[in-house]
């Protein structure tokens, strides 16, 4: 060896021992950001990826949580390369955690290897400020439960069955004991609205749409309650028109008919079986309304079109929803139509809700004539999913079961409808701003879409006989949306079942800046009645100006299902 003389010590250093520190324990993505909004939905967890570089052999890894984090918790805390790790929060933890920033470490380490610290941040914003919780009167007979911001709980003076309330004669009104609502009792019993959604005032409210037991339509006078028109040609997919309080439309076969009061008379708007469509029906679910300057959706579903139709220039966009990716369309519910153009990204939405896929958003592209699918789903960020954003086989994603769209006073469009959420596990009233695409479902506190209103019920509640249930419905011209609930199902000799929020019609002003908890349905689901026991439901529409509420009221007695008009103290 040159350079060395004798006696010079000749050190020997095993290979094995260089190649295992060739090789660095990595760990990515490290740091990791989490953020949540205050009060949850839980932040989604997040994959580690555990690996080693420079050979393909495995080693024995460990990971160890700093004490002063004790809100992360990690899938396995011990394992072989390569691996992932889900790091998620603690619920009980995270739930009541004040909004601020915590730090804290995991370090992972393997032996003969240098070890890896990941830096957590955990960072909880503060939720918007809470609706505004108004009435008319009242609250009266109501009592504050943990939890709830308002006080949820309410006994309905002299609830029939058992009790002995009596409603008043056709035209006749009396003030809701609880918060003070007027209602007037607009029909005799065995006649409905039609759907919450799909507002059955006309215009100006001056006609109401009434559907029958007997499976006909009458249109009455809002004002008296006179049928001023009997036995007219409608179906449940009938919308009044936009302008005009003597005008509506529905669907028969292929074609839109135009109905003007007036004259009697009936005429064809378009009849997309001959104008090149060659569509051998049309369809809106039932469930759905129109916007405030009468455009309307509608599907064909022999030929798995989805449609938007402007009446006023008579001009079509259509999207071939059988192409669209993702999740395969099940049986369409119903297609919803945005109330405006939406003053954010100058887009005009519309949704396609499938009951055994994730809904598709669509806008409209004037320049190709043609719908642009804008995405589907999304994931629910609240689900046990791969937390990507898109919604994938298997993953809980987004259903808005009972929705509408809302458009507040600057002109920006949502859906409105409740959901589930375990973390905190509650049904909750929120608004999800359509512009933020994807991101609908994120809080918007994070730069998402999704607002939370008003938690309606939170765990456990009555989940059996029908559980709870609840539809919404919102206003063409004004910021204004109203959320009715129902109980279960019960007989008349079981007494009242009282939880927080039950039968009550709820009105919200803009985007969950007030809530006004304006009467209680009084209306019961029988056990047993069948069809008659769903039309029993409130199913609450709003007025175009947010004045009126309309519900449908058994007021306790099988059978006795007729409709009410309520004055909110909002709009005119």
């Amino acid at each position: 060896m040159a350079g060395c003389r004798l006696g010079c010590l000749v050190l020997f250093i095993p290979l094995g021992s260089l190649t295992l520190h060739a090789q660095p324990l990595s760990v990515s993505p490290n740091p990791v950001i989490i953020r949540m909004a205050a009060t949850g939905p839980l932040a989604a967890p997040q994959t580690l990826s555990i690996t080693t570089s420079g050979s393909a052999s495995s080693v024995n890894w460990t990971a160890t949580v700093s004490p002063d984090a004790p809100w992360i918790l990690l899938s396995a805390a011990k394992g072989v390369t390569p691996a992932t790790v889900s790091l998620s929060l603690v619920n009980w933890r995270a739930g009541p955690q004040p909004p601020g920033t915590y730090p804290g470490k995991i370090q992972f380490a393997a032996d003969g290897m240098a070890p890896v610290t990941v830096d957590v941040t955990w960072t909880v914003v503060p939720r918007l400020p809470p609706p505004l919780f108004s009435y008319l009167s009242g609250p009266l007979g109501c009592t504050q439960v943990n939890g709830y911001p308002d006080p949820a709980l309410c006994t309905v003076p002299d609830e029939k069955p058992p009790g002995s309330f009596d409603p008043p004669p056709l035209g006749g009104f009396y003030a809701d004991p609880n918060f003070g609502g007027n209602v007037k009792v607009i029909t005799g019993t065995g006649v409905y609205h039609t759907y919450s959604a799909n507002n059955p005032l006309s215009a100006r409210n001056k006609y109401l749409m009434t559907f029958l037991t007997n499976g006909t339509f009458d249109v009455v006078e809002a004002a008296t309650g006179r049928v001023a028109f009997p036995k007219v040609s409608a179906t449940q997919d009938f919308f009044w028109d936009s302008y005009e309080d003597a005008v509506y439309y529905y669907p028969k076969g292929a074609a839109f008919i135009k109905h003007d009061l007036r004259s009697g008379r009936e005429s064809t708007i378009v009849d997309y079986a001959k104008n090149g469509h060659k569509f051998t029906g049309i369809r809106r679910g039932g469930t759905t309304g129109s916007s405030k300057d009468n455009w309307i959706s509608f599907y064909a579903p022999n030929e798995m079109q989805v449609c938007v139709l402007d009446l006023s220039a008579v001009q079509t966009y259509c999207a071939d929803y059988k192409s669209a990716p993702g999740i395969p369309y099940g049986g369409i519910d119903y297609t919803l139509d945005a109330k405006g153009v939406d003053q954010t990204s100058g887009k005009r939405y519309m949704i396609l809700v499938a009951g055994a896929a994730p809904p598709g958003i669509y806008s409209v592209n004037r320049k190709t004539g043609r719908l642009d699918l804008e995405f589907r789903g999304p994931e629910d960020p609240d689900g046990n999913g791969n937390h990507d954003g898109n919604c994938d086989p298997g993953e809980r994603c987004m259903y808005p079961s009972h929705s509408d769209t809302f458009e507040d006073s600057s002109g920006i469009q949502y859906l409105v409808f409740d959901s589930f959420t375990e973390n905190p596990c509650e049904v909750s009233t929120a608004t999800y701003q359509l512009n933020k695409g994807a991101l609908l479902l994120q809080p918007v506190e994070l730069g998402g879409g999704k607002r939370k209103v008003i938690g309606l019920w939170q765990c456990p509640f009555p989940n059996t006989k029908g559980g709870t249930d609840d539809h919404i419905g919102c206003a063409k011209n004004t910021p204004f949306c109203v959320i009715s609930t129902v109980s279960p199902y019960r007989s008349p000799q079981d007494p009242p079942l009282r939880f927080p929020h039950s039968t009550e019609i709820i009105v919200m002003r803009e985007n969950g800046i007030e809530v006004r908890r304006l009467a209680e349905s009084r209306s019961v689901r029988f056990a047993g009645e069948g069809a008659e026991a769903y039309w029993a439901e409130p199913r609450a529409a709003i007025s175009n100006d947010g004045s009126l509420v309309v519900a449908d009221s058994n007021f306790g007695v099988k059978g006795g299902v007729r409709v009410t008009l309520i004055t909110t103290g909002f709009g005119k």
